[in-house]
């Protein structure tokens, strides 16, 4: 069995990717490349994904393009230094 084929636990996949259980179930029902459903589930059993699949996912997520978030650097302040609304 080659690398690419072993099986990879949502544990391990959370510790790949540096992220928690909650985070990843959230990544998993994203409208834009959601994390991809494990390869095995059962009831009762640990999810599991081919590792292969998790590598091309995360791949995919690095070519996704981002955007800027607002500047708030220029908006108007109070004297306590909060952002005010302009209306």
């Amino acid at each position: 069995m080659t690398d690419d084929l072993a099986w990879m636990s949502s544990a391990q996949v959370c510790a790949h990717l540096g992220i928690s259980l909650r985070t990843l179930d959230r990544r998993r029902k994203k409208e834009v490349n959601p994390f991809p459903e494990p390869d095995y589930s059962d009831v009762g059993a640990e999810n599991k994904w081919y590792r292969y699949k998790v590598i091309e996912w995360q791949h995919q997520e690095t070519l996704l393009k981002r955007t800027a978030a607002p500047s708030l650097s220029n908006a108007a302040r109070d004297l306590r230094g909060r952002i005010v609304n302009r209306e």
